[in-house]
């Protein structure tokens, strides 16, 4: 965990200093189970994608899954990112282990209670509006899970 807070420290700075002039990730859309609701998001499956995430973004729809090869703690913050969020922290096991919420430009690092395998960054209100709940299954059709 000291390793992980160290590695948190050097990289946070960096990431706050992006400018929106840099080159933006281009995110694809994928088919994402979560509950009873299916939906289409973008997937952050790579280090650039992951760090970019919604910064600079004007609107949280239609969400972002940031996904790992495996399962790490991760913390998340708002640097750059204009709109509330929730976010469900998603285990190993593929089910919600957390929900979260995120205040615009807000630079405190939120991070998971355990290891998972994705974050699911949505609208505030979105988890709330359609019943999903913490222990809830979500599913990644396109992918291995």
């Amino acid at each position: 965990m000291t390793r992980f807070l160290a590695a948190l420290a050097m990289i946070l700075p960096l990431l706050v200093c992006a400018v929106p002039d840099e080159p933006r990730e281009v995110f694809s859309l994928v088919p994402l189970q979560v509950g009873d609701v299916l939906i289409e998001v973008q997937l952050a499956d790579t280090a650039e994608k992951r760090a970019q995430g919604l910064m600079f973004q004007q609107s949280a729809d239609p969400g972002m899954l940031l996904l790992y090869r495996e399962p790490r703690a991760i913390a998340l913050w708002m640097a750059n990112t204009a709109m509330a969020l929730d976010v469900a922290y998603i285990g190993p096991d593929w089910r919600i282990a957390e929900l979260i919420t995120l205040e615009p430009f807000d630079t405190t690092a939120v991070p998971s209670a355990k290891p998972v395998i994705a974050a699911l960054e949505m609208p505030r209100g979105w988890f709330a509006k359609h019943g999903v709940a913490v222990g809830q299954k979500v599913e990644l059709p396109k992918h291995q899970n």
